[in-house]
């Protein structure tokens, strides 16, 4: 018996192999920024929380003619992680007053021109240095005590300080 048998075939002739695709870096590389992201995400989730508890506000001067309401909440920013031209940040707003927070937008100023490039638990608007982040529709209400926390990358180049100054609906909320 002939151990390399000719077949004769009524069909097209035998193909090369495919060549590679252009398109698998393309999928390897969304796959990687998915998996980053998930880290991201659930690195902000397990992290402890090292901020110290907030300081009280001063009482309010006898010679102020206008003296600022107290802060009813505070909030506690933190870089978690850096790279090169980038950063994952955490916020968390504490409500310090005796009511509920029932829909919150929280308003601050990059002071290094950082730019936010993707946000969870809320949606953000960036109009150069300023930044407005709106709560999420399940994490909108913060009880007396409670808090609410949300987490993004961001882009800087060169410097990255934090912003010292936070409004919460509008009002002075302290870091």
């Amino acid at each position: 018996r002939d151990p390399n048998p000719t077949r004769v075939l009524n069909g097209p002739p035998p193909m090369d192999p495919p060549p590679p695709s252009a398109r698998k870096p393309l999928i390897i590389a969304g796959a990687a920024v998915g998996v980053i992201a998930l880290v991201a995400v659930l690195l902000a989730a397990l992290s402890p929380d090292s901020s110290e508890p907030p300081a009280a506000a001063p009482p309010p001067t006898a010679g102020s003619s206008r003296a600022e309401p107290a802060a009813a909440c505070s909030v506690s920013y933190r870089i978690v992680g850096t790279w090169e031209r980038g950063f994952q940040a955490t916020v968390r707003i504490t409500n310090l007053g005796g009511g509920a927070i029932d829909g919150w937008t929280l308003g601050f100023e990059f002071p290094d021109g950082q730019a936010i490039v993707q946000l969870w638990n809320g949606s953000q608007v960036q109009s150069g240095s300023s930044v407005t982040v709106t709560s999420a529709d399940w994490n909108s209400a913060i009880p007396p005590s409670g808090t609410a926390e949300f987490g993004f990358l961001g882009r800087q180049d060169g410097a990255n300080s934090a912003p010292s100054r936070f409004t919460l609906n509008g009002a002075p909320c302290g870091p």
